[in-house]
């Protein structure tokens, strides 16, 4: 039985060879595109999945009988967990495979959002919104 690292999916994709240069326009113009159009993609499914507690706000508010610092506590843990995330998951990210890694945060806060509505408690909202935030 191979045991495998689960981790190793991570590691930087393998060199591959350079493309003969009568080959080089064509594929890149495609690869340019492709990576375009899948950035955009993946970025505007974070801002979907990180974006959206502005909108549950009032309603917390209004109908739970939160108050506006209940609220802004969870929301402000999102921005925390996202600095942070952003200058240490930095130097990972740069270190990795970002097929990988950008897929994996995504479906990590994919999750959390899934969940978020059934948590009992200001505190259990909190920490998940930060771990949202942190992916």
């Amino acid at each position: 039985m191979i045991k495998k690292n689960i981790f190793q999916i991570y590691k930087p994709a393998p060199f591959k060879p350079l493309l003969p240069s009568e080959k080089i326009d064509a594929s890149y113009k495609k690869m340019r595109i492709q990576m375009m159009l899948t950035i955009f993609s993946g970025y505007a499914a974070y801002y979907l999945v990180r974006k959206n507690f502005s909108l549950a706000k009032p309603y917390l508010i209004r109908e739970w009988g939160f108050t506006p610092g209940d609220v802004g506590l969870v929301a402000s843990a999102l921005s925390i967990a996202y600095g942070i995330s952003k200058f240490v998951m930095g130097n990972i990210s740069d270190r990795s495979n970002p097929r990988y890694f950008m897929a994996t945060g995504l479906i990590a806060s994919g999750i959390i959002n899934l969940f978020f509505g059934t948590l009992p408690s200001v505190f259990l909202m909190t920490i998940a919104w930060f771990i949202n935030g942190w992916f």
